[in-house]
């Protein structure tokens, strides 16, 4: 029998889901609460869990998570999503770097370092445009650039906030209707996929009251999916996709996402489909 590791620093209902579906399956499951890990990288041939055959990667803390996962693959474990589509996903010039390599359509950015140089990028993406951290989640400090006032505000303040924040991800706005979509991808399926929906603000993820509805899969919609997970290394993914001219562009690939929203409102067991996922990788 196939056994799990959880791997975890919060449970959220998203885990209390996976760890029901687990149960429905007879799958064994062990929650690993990372707060007590002592992870020795002097020993690589020593493996705190040698019972576990896959460990789900889970932890709400991104730099905890990517750190766990490097250095229990550097052991000869097996973790999904693996230490490279993390990286890939949560590095936003990388993602978009992968992206572009495979020919998936996706917003024009630039990336610059100086007030200067963003301010001529800026010239070139037109205003309104975005300005997002090169890491992060849930839109924070993402920003909207209205005009070059704002824009020379905007780079002052980020450049007093340290060199990490002073790496100016520059991309144009796409005018979504109010809405944008979160597929759901594990393994080579498109199992879901849902409209975020704000009319009250121009960022559209759940985390800031974007309302979640059940959006049909078309089949550009899963062709681009299943495109964008591929390219950043397959695995389990939350693909973000915005319409534009009749097309999507994919703006972002979460390689930890929350779905309890797309469980919620599309009826799909995103759990189970995960549990089953994880089981047919050891099988392979």
């Amino acid at each position: 029998m196939v056994k799990i590791g959880l791997l975890v620093d919060k449970i959220r209902l998203d885990e209390k889901l996976i760890l029901q579906a687990a149960e429905k399956q007879n799958v064994d499951i062990e929650i690993i609460d990372t707060s007590n890990l002592m992870l020795n990288i002097t020993d690589l041939q020593s493996n705190v869990y040698p019972d576990v055959d896959v460990f789900l990667q889970r932890c709400v803390s991104t730099l905890r998570g990517l750190y766990i996962t490097q250095i229990l693959e550097a052991k000869g474990c097996t973790v999904i999503n693996d230490f490279n589509s993390s990286q890939l996903c949560l590095d936003k010039v990388r993602c978009s770097i992968k992206l572009t390599q495979n020919k998936i359509p996706t917003p024009k950015t630039y990336v610059c370092f100086t007030e200067k140089a963003g301010l001529e990028a800026l010239k070139k993406i037109g205003y309104p445009a975005i300005l997002k951290p090169i890491m992060g989640s849930w839109a924070r400090l993402v920003a909207k650039i209205n005009d070059e006032e704002a824009a020379k505000s905007i780079f002052e303040d980020r450049n007093m906030m340290g060199v990490w924040y002073s790496i100016f991800y520059l991309q144009e706005f796409i005018n979504k209707p109010g809405k944008d979509i979160r597929s759901t991808v594990i393994g080579d399926k498109v199992v879901a996929a849902i409209y975020r929906i704000n009319t009250s603000d121009w960022r559209t993820n759940t985390a800031r009251g974007a309302k979640a509805v059940k959006c049909e899969i078309n089949p550009r919609l899963e062709e681009l999916s299943l495109k964008a997970a591929e390219a950043m290394g397959g695995g389990m993914y939350g693909v973000d996709l915005m319409e534009t001219n009749g097309d999507y562009v994919v703006h972002e690939v979460n390689h930890s996402f929350e779905f309890k929203n797309v469980q919620r409102v599309t009826g799909v067991d995103v759990a189970s489909e995960i549990i089953k996922y994880l089981v047919d990788v050891m099988k392979k």
